[in-house]
Order: structure tokens, then sequence, then C-alpha cells
């Protein structure tokens, strides 16, 4: 097998030694995609690696960016909130690493440089942990939630430190195992999060208390009632949420032929039926994030179909939602691989291709990655380096932090050629444009210095002078979304399609803009 690291470190070389880089230049990981790695458990923490656009690879960047320092044990869920990379581990230190790292991790997305990290999510009287890493979501620029295999526990963002547990999400037993929260998704103040036992909570953000569960349903299997359990939740591009259903809660891995469609307003759900076989995966024994995942440009949604062990799974199923149709989308046993258990693919947001990680076996450390179009045809397959990765999730910079002022960038907000630009004569939602059927005056603008994109399909990104209160209102006057910011970039999302008026106040100062989400 060809290894690209050499070549690829003679040329760095060649190129410091020549001038062309400079040693005091920061890094910039803001246009590739990190891939997340458990790493061989019981001899060393956990890795994230980088694969740059040119398909070349950086290994190991947490610890290439910050020396002396390593990710936690076991890292399964990582992703970029406010550009700032969270990386959530289920514990701190592997038993043969000689550096602890953290149950969560907090660093700058685009340098990789390490803001902080937390040791213990959660101790009892003694000291000693009593919950594990699970996962994250980002609620405002100041307060996120973090789940464990004990309850879910409220994160301050601007000091990166845990607080209380949210009442009715703990476990009851105290076991790593059985009573764990898992996924969760941010729906303007409300949080939905999945609990192993409890089904889906539905969490009021703004006071920290669960408002409603929604429990699986209980069914009769040969003559014996058996409850079912939630595995993950993923929010489609049309806004409606999907709930993947396990078999039972023992964390077997069980499957069943169907999900649940769930109305992002009233939360109703309706159960959808699925061909023999195309049942969800869920991995709530050694939790992982589950291999679901919705497309962020159409109206599909992927997943993993289960196979006859953990570690053979070769498939990814695609369910469309307009047409109610579940077809076969890739088979990586076409090319003689598999995908390790964990959540080994995931849709890039910018370009809509696949990046789905493959390995040839427990005991071989064989790895690649590789990258499908839309229609699950191999684009390009990049070679690893020898190592037990496990890799656990690709993760997609949200934003590319350092172009942002480059006028030649196509995605720069202030590029006069791009149609989101407010001063694009071509741009229908520009108020000075007289096509505007929507244009809303705009008082003192001095201190947005960026907000795009505009249309959205997904999160919107804003850029601030000086602190403010930002609120977003339907055409009826309803509150969608309200968030105090502090200077600087933030990102947010909006539940529900359409047209937003976003009042952005500070001090005396307001300015008034439009946000249409399709």
């Amino acid at each position: 097998m060809m290894k690209k690291t050499i070549w690829c470190s003679v040329l760095t070389g060649a190129l410091l030694l020549t001038g062309l880089l400079k040693a005091d230049e920061k890094p910039n990981y803001g246009k590739g995609v990190f891939i997340l790695n458990e790493d061989w458990f019981g001899h060393q923490n956990s890795t994230i690696n980088y694969l740059r656009e040119d398909g070349t690879w950086e290994y190991r960047v947490f610890q290439k960016e910050n020396a002396g320092k390593e990710l936690g044990c076991t890292s399964q869920f990582g992703t970029i909130y406010n550009c700032r990379m969270y990386i959530v581990s289920k514990q701190a230190r592997d038993m043969g690493a000689t550096i602890t790292g953290g149950r969560l991790t907090v660093c700058d997305a685009q340098t990789m440089a390490c803001i902080k990290q937390i040791e213990n999510l959660a101790t009892d009287n003694t000291g000693k942990s009593v919950a594990d890493g699970r996962g994250f979501v980002g609620i405002n620029s100041k307060k996120g939630y973090v789940s464990t295999s004990n309850g879910i526990y409220v994160l301050d963002l601007e000091k990166i430190e845990v607080g209380r547990q949210i009442p009715g999400t703990g476990s009851e037993s105290g076991g790593l195992y059985s009573s764990q929260c898992g996924m969760m998704i941010c729906l303007g103040n409300k949080v939905l999060a999945i609990h192993q036992k409890k089904g889906l909570l539905i969490i009021d953000a703004e006071n920290d208390t669960i408002e409603r569960r929604i429990g699986a349903p209980v069914e009769e299997v040969n003559g014996k009632a058996t409850a079912r359990g939630f595995g993950s939740i993923v929010q489609a591009k049309d806004s409606s949420l999907w709930l993947s259903v396990a078999g039972d809660i023992t964390g077997r891995g069980n499957t069943v032929d169907y999900f649940f469609r769930l109305d992002h307003k009233t939360f109703d759900t309706l159960r959808i039926e699925l061909p023999a076989g195309y049942g969800l995966p869920n991995s709530w024994y050694a939790w992982t994030a589950d291999a679901f995942c919705a497309s962020p440009n159409q109206n599909k949604l992927y997943w993993k179909k289960k196979s006859d062990g953990w570690y053979t799974n070769s498939e990814i199923c695609c369910y469309d939602i307009d047409k109610n149709e579940c077809t076969d989308f890739f088979d990586a046993q076409s090319m003689g691989w598999y995908m390790y258990c964990g959540a080994g693919f995931r849709i890039c947001p910018q370009t809509e291709e696949m990046y789905v990680s493959l390995y040839q076996d427990n005991l071989q450390q064989t790895y690649q990655t590789i990258r499908l179009d839309t229609n699950g045809k191999v684009l390009a397959a990049y070679e690893m380096i020898d190592n037990y990765w496990f890799p656990a999730m690709p993760i997609f910079p949200a934003v590319q932090a350092d172009t942002s002022d480059d006028p030649d960038n196509p995605d720069n907000p202030t590029d006069p050629d791009n149609p989101d630009n407010p001063d694009n004569p071509d741009d229908p939602t520009d108020p000075d444009n007289p096509t505007d059927p929507t244009a809303v005056e705009v008082f003192n603008p001095s201190f947005v210095a960026a907000l795009y994109p505009n249309p959205t399909t997904g999160l919107v990104y804003i850029e601030l002078s000086e602190p403010a209160v930002m609120e977003a209102s339907d055409l009826f006057g309803r509150v969608a979304l309200r968030q105090t910011l502090s200077a600087g970039k933030h990102t947010f999302g909006l539940a529900k399609s359409g047209l937003y008026i976003l009042r952005i106040t500070t001090g005396e100062k307001v300015e008034i803009k439009r946000i249409i989400k399709r």
C-alpha cells in the first residue's frame, strides 16, 4: 500500500527551507474534514485526524497543535459550535495512556489550539466520576448541554464549566450502560434528547427542565410485552424530526423495521414502516453516535443497515422523505471493506458528498476513508497509515473562518458577486431592491459585521462588533428565538421554514434584518 505521509513530510520540509511556509504562521483547519477516532482501547487515548482538500492527511492534529496534551479515552462525539470544537470522551484517560486528557475537550476549530479540558463531568462526594461522556449540543453563545451515562448537564460556554444535572435525566441504577443519555438536537429554546429508558425528553432550555416525555412503544413479541427504545434523533431539511427505534433497551443492537416521524411543531408522532431488513441502528451498550443522519440539502435520511454482527456492517441505505421510498445507497463489501460500529459516515453540508470510514477487521491496522457523490458513487479513496484507528465520526468545519474577509472568496457575504450580499442589486431580499415585497427599514446599521447565508437551509452565521440581544420573530410577531450574544462570531438555527424578522439591539442602537429559512 502506498503511504502518502512520507512524501507529505518531505514536501513540508522543503517548503519550510525555501521560506514558502512561515514558521510562525497559524495552522488553518477550516477547509477539510476531521475524523474523530476511538483509537485502540486499553493502549492509547483517542485521536483526531484531518483530511485536507488536496487529499493528504494530517494525523493526530490535537496532539500536534497542543504539545503534551491528548484527548480522553474512547472519544465518540465531536461537533463545531460557534467556532469551537467540542469533543466528548467516555473517560479522561485510557488505561494504557500516560497523559490524562478530558471527558470534554474544547478547542479552537480553526487552529485546534486547546481552550480547556474537563476531566470529570460529575463526581460523588469522594471525587469519583459518576458520569461518562456521550454527546454535546450548543443552545446559545452562553449555554450548552452535555449528555452522559448519568444524565444531562448544563455547560457554561463562557467559563467552560459544568453545572447542574437537569432533573429527571439521571440514571437510577448508577450503571454506565443501562440508563444513558445520548444524541440531542436544539430547536430554538427547546432541546430534544434521547434517553435509553425514558425515551425522548423535550427540555425547556431556558429553565433547564423536562416539559414533556415521549416514550417508545411497548409491543407484544412472542406473547410477551416488550418495551422498545429510541436510538437517535435527526432533523431533516424540511424541519421534520425522525426517531430511530431500538428493538429493546438492553443495548444488544436489536432493530425493528419502522421508525417515527415527529412533527417539529406539535411533536405528534407518525409511525413509518420500512422494508424488511432496513431497521435503523442503535448502540446503547458501548454507546456510539448512531450511524443515522439527514442530508442538509435534500429531503433524505441515511443510515447503516444492521448486519449479523457489530463489526461487519457494510451497507448504507437512503430514505427519500418526499417519495416515502427506501433504497440501497452504497455497499462497502463490493470493495472488500466494512464499516466500524460507530457513526462512521456523515454528509458534508457544503458539497453534499458523503465521507465514509472503512476498515478491514478488528485485528488489522488497515483503514481508509472514501468520498461518495449523491448517487453513492465513489469519488475518491484516501489511504491511511497503519494504526488501530477505530473511527468514530467525521466532523465538518461549520464556517471557513479565515476566508470570510477575502474579497475573492465566493462564500464571502461582502463579495458583490455573492447573491447573499445585501448590497447586491440582484438580491431579491435587498431592501433597496424594488422587487422585494418584504423590505424592512434598517436603523443605525453599525454593529452587525456579517450575517449569512440568506436564504438558509441550515445554520446562520452572524458577526457582531459589540455585545447585543438578538430576537427572531415570524410575520405574526411570534418570537422564535432570543439570544444574548457577545462580540464576535456566532451561529444560530431556526426550526421552521419561513420569513423571520431579526431585531438586533445593543444599547439604544437597533438593526433590523430578514432571514429566510427554506
